[in-house]
């Protein structure tokens, strides 16, 4: 059972061979390299990697509007929220445009999946210049999402912004700029 189990997180076929030939594999994986593995697949499982779509094709064109409409005109914040989760699978400048203009939902569920949207943006340039408008924002606690979420800090606008949040008054600002300064520096 645990040699199936470890065959499928690591993602290798499972075998017909018999249980006694599984018990002695190849090359055996020592329990650091195991961890790494099963950390390696939680971690994609926990951030799955948006599906962008800059298709040409009516039905995704028309998908993408209809969840614009949905997220302008929604008065429920989930039916904001289900269409930000839409959006964020389009590069279109204009689902961009409204993931953004999000960040300044009056709800905080809102918000958050809006800061979620920017951090799994494909594009890793204008995911930066997302994060840089989100850290930019007058509620603390998106500015803190968005701090969060940073996984590398490679752009030099970015990493001024956080160096500078890192003296912010906020207190959990602050500190959140702190950990992805010191989360950059391995």
């Amino acid at each position: 059972m645990a040699d199936g189990v470890i065959t499928s997180i690591i993602g290798d076929q499972p075998s017909s061979e018999s249980p006694t030939a599984l018990e002695k594999p190849a090359t055996a994986l020592n329990s650091n390299q195991i961890s790494q593995l099963l950390q390696q697949k939680a971690t994609m499982a926990m951030n799955p990697p948006p599906i962008l779509r800059d298709s040409e094709d009516p039905e995704d064109i028309e998908a993408m509007q209809e969840a614009l409409n949905d997220f302008y005109s929604a008065e429920d914040e989930q039916d904001r929220e289900a269409a930000l989760m839409t959006l964020g699978e389009y590069s279109d400048p204009k689902a961009k445009e409204a993931i953004l203009y999000a960040l300044n939902d009056p709800e905080e569920s809102v918000r958050e999946q809006a800061v979620s949207q920017i951090s799994n943006w494909e594009n890793e340039k204008e995911r930066q210049q997302m994060l840089l408008a989100a850290m930019s924002n007058d509620k603390p606690e998106i500015v803190v999402l968005a701090l969060e979420s940073i996984a590398e800090l490679d752009d030099p606008a970015l990493m001024q912004k956080v160096k500078e949040l890192s003296n912010d008054k906020d207190d959990n600002v602050s500190e959140a700029a702190k950990s992805a300064l010191e989360m950059a520096e391995y």
